[in-house]
């Protein structure tokens, strides 16, 4: 079968954001439904993320939200009649419903083909036992591991190996279920929740090999056996460590021409063995004294690696793997006409460096151990963009904001010597600021090197930095300090903090000193070819690569880091923005530093700027755009009340998540969108306990519609309250109008702006987005000519229900006090829906049985 004989092909969403499954799922299907659709063929979609983008605006032909079990998925291809699926964008949960559709015949039955792989590639993923035997009869080395269904097994194979080990699951539930054990206690609690999370209650107990580099590689393939290697990447941080939770660079930083090309050599071979086509991820430990290496997992489904591979580089490789899903060659694949070559056919090669900087939820989840090892803590990464590994390094730590990076070296920690070594010897989240103070303290390079196992190339840079800042720090108002330390990513925020003076002083002593930023272009060719990415970073150089476009541009500040409680939805909120901000002919420019952000997804911003969300950032920005408007989230309102004060016409979009939990079922709230002179309904929602559905629930589930005939016909005799009250707010938008009862009888009890949860509810319920909505009213338009088309909700037939999912399992927290289900600590969201409230609660907790929620 090829692309001339598929009609329609299904996707299985990732379902619901966590720890280790962030935006870039989406993203993936977003880019990829949309490269397939345009070659004729029908995408179905199904997923039961509230947030999911792509599960809006037709980026699919069809979409179910429905719970992603075997049975819903066997009812839909039933009903759809695909001739394809789509095995790669939903990470291992999908693989994992794939295994179980094709036991139970369902593809064989409806004569649905697997694109990508064959049975036997699925059966590999789940069980990485059987994949490492087949590297090994490829003649790949791996590391000595045995499959165990009981303490007992186990403790045999730690008798043969000896201690270190990891454990992990044989077909997990969960992305990241790799855990190091260093004594038989750790041993014991690693099994107990490694058989808990495997599908088969198998684990698989493997010698450790902590302290080698990691690199990562990702290649692309087709059916005619044409592969490229896209990027390759190193660890910054050792194994035994988790890659989520490292530091990584593109491309490599300390190795070989010899070992790069080894590395590549068998990415390309693994592919080649397995038959995969489409976009594979391998990583590597390579011994640093022996220079001999092991393959330590294979990934040919989209993840976190591939999305920065397609961010470090600008190699479209969704839209490439697009085509090459549905039977296309690499040599038939054309890219955009904005690459001069237009052809698939091209290795990247760089002429910047970028940095991922993962964060953490310590700020939210204080009880989390912040230990780094096997486990992925991190709720997020972002990047850094640069000339230099030193740039690069520095604007991606500033784009955490998980701390004020400003003047780095100048942070003193008091740990005494024996605290400190404990904490180079075994690294917590934050490790870079303990880095830096023993480097302060004299500490060695090579003593340091050998204490971490972090190459020395590394602490050279870090050396440097600090060189940097203590010239800066020595010589106030020197020209060349300042453009040295600019150059080599310090900032006016920085500058300002080492001269004890303020910012516009720093950046007026810059600007007539003609120390002013460039722009250039994220682009796959080292500049031999003139692209037009529209992806731009700072540095300060010559030659300007970014122009202002002559049409009528907005800025708007995306998320960020993905963190705990709130981003997820805040990346929905900006990727919407700016699909409709396109649609009605503005000129989007997006400002963000997240790699797994869909709204990096190029089809929705006309540019896009890797920068950190820092003052002194922004305005370089806005410097080169001169936008009509900027708009900022919740997250930013301090910057944007800046950006005010500096004369900029700036739009705050301030929904975000309740600040509590509601826990009774007395929570009635009337939702409306108001234009500052009148008020419309969209209807009624309700939140009710989560532990009506489920004993172990903590979370609150909510309703929409509400069809109460009593409690709506209360609710129509407050509608004159109810929009005076809205009206009093005094500025256009969402609002949610909780009331309570007082005397048996309904009152208005408090008016918020509505939440980003409550806005993708009714905007999947509806299906037809509330952004949109409220994108116009913010832009100063009248109800009366944004509602036109808006369906009459009252109308709608299923009972919608959306429950906020949570950590707890997955980070090990049982505590009460900590484990409250409080919104703030959610990762993601889930949907389902139902022709009764009760129906929809059942689908909710169907497709949801093993989650947190």
């Amino acid at each position: 079968m090829n692309n001339q004989t598929l009609q329609k092909v299904l996707i299985i969403g990732a379902g619901h954001n966590d720890i280790g499954r962030e935006g870039q799922h989406d993203a993936a299907v977003t880019q990829i439904g949309a490269a397939i659709r345009r070659l004729g063929i029908a995408v179905v979609l199904v997923d039961n993320n509230s947030y999911s983008v792509a599960a809006e605006n037709r980026f699919a032909d069809k979409v179910y939200l429905e719970p992603l079990t075997v049975a819903a998925l066997s009812k839909i291809i039933e009903t759809e009649q695909p001739d394809g699926l789509i095995p790669s964008l939903g990470g291992v949960q999908t693989v994992t419903l794939i295994q179980g559709l094709i036991r139970n015949n369902v593809l064989k039955n409806n004569h649905v083909k697997l694109l990508q792989w064959n049975q036997d590639v699925v059966d590999l993923i789940v069980n990485p036992a059987l994949m490492s035997n087949r590297l090994k009869d490829m003649g790949e080395p791996v590391i000595a591991s045995q499959v165990v269904a009981s303490t007992t097994e186990a403790m045999a194979v730690v008798r043969h190996v000896g201690f270190p080990v990891i454990v992990k699951s044989v077909a997990p539930r969960i992305e990241a279920s790799r855990q190091l054990c260093e004594d038989e206690d750790e041993l014991q609690r690693a099994l107990a929740m490694g058989f808990k999370v495997s599908g088969t209650k198998q684990c698989i107990v493997e010698q450790s090999i902590v302290g080698y580099k990691e690199l990562e590689f990702v290649a692309v393939r087709d059916q005619k056996d044409t592969a490229l290697l896209v990027s390759g990447m190193e660890n910054f941080d050792p194994v035994g460590i988790h890659s989520a939770d490292s530091i990584v660079f593109a491309p490599t930083q300390t190795i070989t021409d010899q070992e790069y090309q080894q590395f590549r050599s068998a990415t390309l071979k693994i592919m080649r063995k397995l038959h995969l086509s489409g976009s594979c991820h391998v990583q590597f430990a390579l011994d640093p004294t022996t220079q001999s290496y092991y393959v330590i997992k294979v990934t040919p489904y989209f993840d976190r690696t591939m999305a920065l591979a397609a961010r470090a580089t600008e190699y479209p490789l969704a839209q490439v793997v697009g085509n090459l899903m549905v039977g296309m060659s690499l040599a038939e694949v054309k890219l955009p006409g904005t690459y001069r070559k237009q052809t698939a056919l091209i290795e990247p090669v760089l002429d910047h460096i970028v940095c991922r900087i993962p964060v953490w939820p310590f700020n939210v989840l204080k009880k989390v151990s912040h230990q780094l090892d096997t486990v992925t803590e991190s709720t997020g990464s972002v990047i850094g963009v640069g000339r230099s590994t030193e740039e690069a390094l520095l604007k991606g730590l500033r784009s955490t904001d998980e701390s004020r990076y400003h003047v780095i070296a100048n942070r003193p920690q008091n740990y005494s010597e024996g605290e400190l070594i404990q904490r180079l010897i075994h690294p917590q989240a934050g490790r870079m600021l303990i880095l830096l103070e023993a480097l302060n303290r004299g500490y060695q390079i090579d003593e340091l090197a050998e204490l971490t196992k972090i190459d020395a190339f590394y602490f050279y840079k870090l050396s440097h930095i600090l060189e940097i800042e203590r010239a800066l720090r020595e010589r106030p108002f020197d020209v060349h300090a300042l453009g040295r330390a600019k150059y080599f990513g310090f900032t006016d925020e920085d500058a300002a903090a080492a001269w004890q003076t303020d910012v516009a002083k720093v950046r007026q002593f810059a600007l007539e000193n003609e120390i002013q930023p460039t722009f250039k272009e994220v682009e796959p060719t080292a500049g031999e070819f003139t692209e037009q990415t529209s992806t731009y970073y700072s540095t300060y150089e010559f030659d300007n690569e970014s122009q202002p476009s002559t049409g009528r541009r907005v800025v708007v500040i995306g998320t960020g880091a993905n963190r705990i409680g709130t981003n997820h939805g805040n990346d929905y909120l900006v990727s919407q923005l700016l699909f409709y901000l396109k649609k009605a002919d503005y000129e989007p420019v997006l400002i963000n530093a997240n790699p797994n952000s869909v709204a990096m997804t190029p089809r929705l911003a006309k540019k896009r700027y890797v920068e950190p969300k820092q003052y002194s950032d922004i305005l370089n920005v806005l410097a080169i755009e001169k936008p009509l408007i900027v708009f900022t989230t919740y997250h930013d309102y301090r910057l944007g009340q800046k950006l005010v004060q500096d004369g900029y016409q700036v739009i705050q979009i301030n929904n975000s998540l309740p600040r509590e939990q509601i826990k009774t079922n007395d929570s009635p709230a009337v939702e409306v969108i108001t234009d500052g002179t009148d008020v419309t309904i969209f209807g009624v929602s309700e939140i009710i306990a989560g532990n009506n559905l489920r004993g172990n629930v903590r979370g609150a589930v909510e309703v929409f519609p509400i069809r109460d005939k009593a409690e709506n016909q209360a609710i129509t005799a407050l509608h004159a309250e109810i929009k005076q009250r809205v009206l009093a707010m005094g500025a256009p938008g969402l609002y949610t109008v909780r009331l309570a009862i007082a005397d048996t009888k309904l009152q208005l009890a408090t008016i918020e702006p509505m939440s980003i949860a409550t806005m993708a509810l009714i905007s999947k319920a509806s299906g037809s987005s509330v952004t949109r909505l409220l994108l116009h009213v913010k832009l100063g338009e009248a109800l009366t000519k944004v509602m036109y088309d808006y369906p009459d909700v009252n109308r709608l037939k299923p009972v919608y229900v959306q429950a906020n999912t949570f950590p707890y399992n997955h980070l090990q927290i049982y505590d009460d006090v900590e484990a409250t289900g409080e919104p703030g600590h959610a990762t993601g969201t889930v949907i389902a829906h139902g022709d009764t409230l009760k129906d929809a609660l059942i689908a909710l907790n169907q497709g949801n049985e093993d989650t947190d929620f």
